[in-house]
């Protein structure tokens, strides 16, 4: 897959969590619309921690395994197909850090559990992506669905069994 694919499909999703994490960030500080309430702003501290985690994961773990440089990404248009290809080689990677940092023969370093707690949110978070892109049936036609359950169900997505797709 080129980099700018890549590149792109990492800025697209930075994007979006840039965005949660100000709306987070203004809904603690009491200057959003929604409020915390009484039990909320513990909830959505942890929310807020999170995302933290997974754009430090698309702006740190990333680049460095797939030798990207960090910064804007192409302007360029990709189809929920070359999206989904994309989250699921950045899920992969995610798992093969998480896995190679849990290794027991490796030399370990000071920052080996924070880079665990980064690979593990940006797993679940790329893992969560390619669930809604595999249920969005409304927004993909027949063809495109057959593919994006052919990547999820060669990837290993739980709950894709390829049913009724034709391979």
């Amino acid at each position: 897959m080129r980099k700018a694919v890549l590149r792109t499909v990492m800025g697209e999703h930075l994007a979006v969590l840039r965005g949660r994490e100000a709306e987070l960030e203004r809904i603690l500080a009491g200057d959003s619309r929604l409020f915390a309430g009484d039990a909320g702003p513990n909830r959505f501290r942890e929310d807020l921690d999170g995302v933290r985690l997974v754009i430090r994961g698309f702006e740190e773990l990333l680049p460095r395994a797939w030798h990207l440089e960090p910064g804007a990404a192409p302007r360029r248009d990709v189809n929920r197909v070359t999206e989904a290809k994309a989250l699921v080689r950045a899920r992969a990677t995610a798992a093969v850090i998480a896995l190679t940092l849990q290794q027991p023969d490796r030399e370990h370093r000071d920052d080996d559990a924070d880079r665990l707690r980064v690979a593990t949110a940006l797993f679940r978070y790329l893992r969560d992506q390619l669930d809604a892109i595999a249920g969005s049936g409304s927004e993909v036609d027949e063809d495109r669905r057959a593919a994006i359950y052919k990547i999820a169900a060669i990837a290993g997505t739980p709950g894709f069994s390829g049913g009724g797709v034709g391979f």
